[in-house]
């Protein structure tokens, strides 16, 4: 077994018990490594300490539950292993810049910490040849057109770790340019309305 199906077998299992008390010492003997160096594995293959992952994971989890308003926020609380209000409230705003209550009453897209798939990272994607993991069809195809296409659309710039995967929590500012697009498409100049959408994203630097 390579070292990141050991710690994919333990991010599977953290999602799975997110609502539970998890100990590091379950973790460590699930991936058969001892405490010290699983910690290490798993900062290094994940990019987050393994309780502050288990933390970014259950405000995830308990913000959709605020979002699609499943019960009094105390209980979404202790349900994703908060043991107080005051706790969850405190880690809620340190993460996101808000409250449960302000975000309830007023929801905006969040940029959630996304439960990774240490599979995409080291699995050679074949052209034509589809890779599913988690639900997930990946297929790498490339076409060249006869004539250049042109798009019509909003920009925006964004740090590397605000994109989606990159580790940083707070307000999506990428989904809420998608929103914005959508509001305002109907009087962007020379759109096809029920042309194809795509949301595209590259690296790039300022000048200075």
């Amino acid at each position: 077994m390579h070292a990141w199906e050991q710690i994919q077998k333990t991010v599977d299992y953290i999602e799975e018990h997110i609502s539970e008390e998890i100990k590091i010492e379950t973790l460590a003997q699930l991936a058969s490594l001892s405490q010290f160096y699983y910690q290490r594995l798993f900062c290094r293959l994940v990019k987050k300490p393994v309780n502050e992952y288990i933390k970014l994971r259950r405000l995830a989890r308990a913000s959709e539950a605020l979002f699609n308003r499943e019960g009094k926020i105390l209980d979404i609380a202790l349900d994703f292993g908060f043991s107080s209000h005051e706790i969850f409230t405190r880690n809620f705003k340190s993460a996101f810049g808000m409250t449960p209550e302000e975000f309830r009453s007023k929801p905006v897209r969040l940029n959630n910490y996304v439960k990774p798939q240490l599979l995409l990272n080291y699995t050679l994607v074949d052209e034509n040849v589809p890779l599913i993991t988690d639900g997930i069809i990946l297929e790498i195809t490339r076409k060249r057109i006869a004539a250049p296409q042109y798009f019509a659309g909003l920009t925006a710039e964004e740090p590397i770790e605000q994109m989606p995967g990159g580790g940083g929590t707070g307000i999506d500012t990428l989904g809420a340019l998608w929103d914005s697009f959508h509001a305002a498409k109907a009087g962007i100049p020379g759109i096809q309305p029920d042309g194809a959408e795509l949301g595209v994203t590259f690296p790039g630097t300022r000048e200075g």
